[in-house]
């Protein structure tokens, strides 16, 4: 289903109220004013050929892809929230933007938001930060593409994750791994189809790595297995997330005390605020 959001200020429908506080979190810290879209997992964000769209995603994850002749698409990126989207100074880009879950962003204003950044060396340091992150995840996809089957990425995929999230919640230990995508996407992330992620998760069950808790949230069973199927060091991948730059929830203070639920998202206020 394609809803773009195209910034109109003759459209009242599209730029709705920000009724969830998130966008005016945004614009207390940054100063441009922010619109709230929502839109359903499969819906299309942005695609080439429209008007520019700057967003900061509130809540959920979006997936950056390019279309194949034959109706089929590549994923070419994962973006989580919180984290930019968009283009700015007249860049356009090839990629469509569609949202791999439900998702909510935060819309700005292309120029007005330019301005601000002109001005703002906070906000321009933000934003650079954001960019370094988004490389690192590119890297990380890298790392996953490059093992030579389907378990190995499977694996890597999943301690990847495993240690992304206990580095991020200051090295507690956690057994959950949440894939954010539904198997469709996970198996075009993968570079593999639906049937053989399905036939790749059963093998590790049987082997006894994981179990499976619902269609997106496994635990690992047995740790140091999952890293010998995917064929790396664990040491070394906690060094990697380690020596990575800190994630926008780390970057900007946007908590508030009265909402803080877990360490690893204190600093997501957009998001708690959204729900």
């Amino acid at each position: 289903m394609k809803r773009p959001f195209v910034v109109s200020t003759e459209n009242p429908v599209e730029q709705q109220p920000d009724a969830s506080g998130a966008g005016s979190l945004m614009t207390e810290k940054f100063g441009p004013p922010a619109h709230i879209r929502r839109f359903s997992r499969g819906d299309t964000i942005w695609e080439p050929g429209l008007a520019a769209i700057v967003g900061y995603i509130v809540k959920g994850t979006v997936k950056l892809v390019t279309c194949l002749p034959d109706g089929r698409t590549n994923i070419v990126s994962i973006i989580e929230a919180p984290g930019f989207i968009g283009r700015i100074f007249g860049v356009t880009t090839e990629f469509t933007i569609e949202a791999a879950t439900d998702v909510v962003v935060a819309c700005f204003d292309p120029a007005t938001f330019e301005a601000r950044l002109a001005e703002s060396q906070e906000l321009e340091h933000f934003i650079h930060m954001q960019n370094l992150y988004q490389l690192d995840e590119a890297h990380e996809r890298i790392i996953v593409l490059a093992c030579q089957s389907i378990a190995e990425r499977m694996a890597t995929f999943m301690a990847l994750r495993l240690v992304t999230e206990e580095v991020r919640g200051g090295g507690m230990r956690d057994d959950v791994v949440r894939v954010l995508l539904n198997r469709r996407d996970f198996a075009a992330y993968l570079g593999t189809t639906v049937e053989t992620v399905s036939r790749t998760i059963q093998a590790l069950v049987r082997r006894g790595t994981i179990s499976i808790i619902d269609n997106a949230t496994f635990r690992v069973l047995r740790r140091s297995d999952l890293f010998r199927v995917a064929r790396q060091d664990e040491h070394d991948l906690v060094e990697m997330v380690r020596s990575r730059g800190p994630h926008a929830r780390e970057l900007v203070a946007y908590s508030q005390p009265a909402v803080r639920s877990a360490p690893r998202r204190a600093s997501h206020a957009l998001q708690v605020a959204a729900e």
